[in-house]
């Protein structure tokens, strides 16, 4: 049974993490994928505003061969990256269990995953080589694929999402006219206003994803419900 963990740790207790943490504020996302020998999170999302500082602060690292900005959309662009060498035992020990990193993001120096794994053995072992190595791995959920489809895991929010996306709500942020900005809900979670501007807007993608497109037909408009009214118009 494939188990999905949650899970967070602090920049220095990753080297993949601190090899991009940039002089400038940036913050870093990783794609999706199944993480395997050399093909190491060789993608990822970088969202701030000088480009070019960053790129030289991930080359100057010797544990990095090359950076290739393949895409870029308004303040977040998409890399590759080549590794000069292997990258700490935290993602390693993901390649070696099969655990599949659903989402990986940074939000000022401190790293939040969600990881599905096969089994529970191979959470286990992670876990238990974290502790070995002295890793301080905070495990914030722990849950089945089915309970991931329950109340409060369907749009699949990541922490830091939900946590800014409830502040928002409930300080008004979506209000017309609104009653709070970016800056106060960074203050009140102690986070940067870029942090938090990233997890309110990709926590609101998520959920509007989730309620509005599993309504929506192949035409792109919603689907019609079924009623016994007869020439309701």
């Amino acid at each position: 049974m494939s188990i999905i963990v949650e899970f967070s740790l602090d920049t220095t207790d990753f080297l993949f993490g601190s090899v991009l943490a940039p002089v400038e504020e940036m913050s870093i996302d990783l794609e999706a994928i199944v993480p395997t020998g050399n093909l190491i999170l060789p993608y990822f999302w970088a969202t701030g505003k000088d480009f070019e500082a960053f790129e030289r602060h991930v080359l100057d690292d010797p544990d990095v061969g090359g950076i290739t900005q393949l895409d870029r959309v308004d303040d977040t662009a998409l890399y590759r990256v080549e590794w000069a060498s292997d990258l700490d035992g935290v993602i390693h020990l993901l390649a070696e269990t099969n655990a599949v990193i659903l989402e990986g993001t940074s939000s000022d120096r401190t790293w939040f995953f969600r990881v599905r794994f096969p089994s529970h053995d191979q959470v286990a072992d992670f876990y238990n080589y974290c502790s070995e190595q002295s890793i301080k791995l905070h495990v914030e959920s722990v849950y089945t694929l089915q309970e991931a489809s329950r109340a409060g895991r369907k749009f699949e929010l990541s922490q830091p999402q939900r946590e800014a996306l409830v502040l928002a709500i409930e300080k008004g942020y979506f209000s017309v006219p609104r009653k709070t900005n970016l800056s106060e809900i960074a203050a009140d979670l102690g986070i940067s206003q870029q942090a938090a501007s990233k997890n309110v807007r990709r926590g609101a993608e998520k959920v509007l994803r989730a309620c509005m497109l599993e309504h929506v037909g192949t035409t792109g408009r919603p689907e019609e419900e079924n009623t016994d009214t007869a020439g309701d118009k």
